[in-house]
């Protein structure tokens, strides 16, 4: 019971500073874990719903919010950015590459691979509030004078 209680306060713990991305990311994550958990211990199927249900929240939790923050460097940085899920068993890792600019938003291209595999690609858009900083005489591809 005890081990129940801890991990329980190391979950909330861990998805405090998440942004609001993360915390759905973490209820879809905990749902399946939950599930998965349930399925798998056929002794006390109440028990592995728990545990899954905390792992797989922390874990998905943890990808959505490293994705959102790669996505967001990418275009302050004007360049690919790569995270690594240190927490995550499967060593995943998200490449975040910038597209084109429309207006305000940019397009980037997430990329998550598992170990060296490509397992999903999604599309981002992340605005600023100011305009980007274009060098002079530079036109940024899709706008034309």
């Amino acid at each position: 019971m005890k081990k129940k209680i801890v991990a329980l306060i190391l979950g909330v713990a861990v998805l405090t500073g998440c942004t609001k991305q993360a915390y759905e990311g973490a209820v879809v994550g905990g749902a399946a874990g939950s599930a998965v958990g349930a399925i798998l211990d056929e002794e006390n199927p109440w028990r592995g719903a728990f545990i899954g249900g905390i792992v797989g929240a922390v874990v998905t939790g943890t990808i959505v919010e490293i994705s959102s923050k790669a996505a967001e460097e990418c275009v302050s940085y004007d360049r690919p950015v790569v995270y690594r899920c240190y927490r995550c068993r499967e060593n995943i890792i998200i490449k975040a590459i910038p597209g084109r600019w429309v207006g305000k938003c940019r397009i980037v291209k997430l990329k998550y691979f598992k170990g060296r595999n490509l397992i999903k690609v999604k599309e981002k858009k992340v605005c600023v509030k100011k305009t980007p900083p274009f060098k002079r005489g530079w036109v940024p591809p899709g706008h034309r004078h």
